[in-house]
């Protein structure tokens, strides 16, 4: 374990794992295929991450994934995975709501009906055999995932958007679409003032999306 540790301290800079909030290991391993136990144990020292990258990295199944509750955002692009094992990302991040899995194995949008019981927000997941052949599945997936607002970087309406852009637009998305009520009475209470936009403090989203792409670890901020 203390070689893997000392790799990714080695790939992204000195720190504690605790203070970190963001781990990007994009292609760190090109041909990792599953982790390991002792890799397990190693990523499980980043108890406050919200937000794990793990990109082309050869990845063919989630075996020994590390169980980190209070994930948001996971992102497993290109790699090999057919989706047999999905039925595990409910139980090890809960609170998951932005999900990558574009460029994969996927054969059938019936593997990712597992993750229905997680309130998803955002999903990516162009790039596989069944979105190449089914163009309607954006549609197909948002009458799986009720919750999910964006894929592949569009609305339910067609409407192109930049995710990175996303936080700033959410909270109008909740006062047409999802809430009723507060969001209403913010949004009447600024009508008058040139001053910042109350709803973004009351976005679902617990961390700035801006940066959501920034390599390295993100020390946790102190309040």
């Amino acid at each position: 374990m203390e070689r893997f540790e000392k790799k990714i301290q080695e790939l992204v800079g000195p720190h504690k794992p605790e203070d970190v909030e963001e781990l990007v290991l994009d292609e760190f391993c090109k041909d990792l295929k599953s982790f390991t136990p002792e890799q397990k144990e190693g990523l499980e020292l980043y108890s406050n991450l919200y937000h794990l990258s793990l990109n082309n990295i050869g990845l063919e199944n989630l075996s020994n994934f590390p169980n980190i509750k209070g994930l948001m955002y996971l992102s497993l692009n290109n790699n090999k995975l057919n989706g047999d094992d999905f039925s595990n990302i409910p139980k090890i991040y809960p609170n998951l709501y932005k999900l990558k899995i574009s460029g994969n194995n996927i054969e059938s949008i019936d593997k990712l009906a597992c993750l229905n019981e997680l309130q998803l927000k955002k999903l990516e997941i162009k790039d596989n055999p069944f979105t190449k052949n089914d163009k309607e599945y954006r549609e197909k997936i948002y009458d799986l995932f009720p919750t999910v607002e964006i894929v592949d970087k569009k609305l339910k309406n067609g409407q192109e958007i930049d995710t990175t852009d996303y936080g700033n637009q959410s909270s109008s998305l909740d006062d047409e679409e999802c809430e009723e009520g507060d969001d209403n009475d913010d949004n009447e209470d600024s009508d008058d003032s040139d001053g910042n936009d109350d709803d973004s403090n009351d976005s679902e989203e617990e961390y700035n999306e801006e940066n959501e792409d920034d390599e390295g670890p993100k020390k946790k901020k102190k309040k």
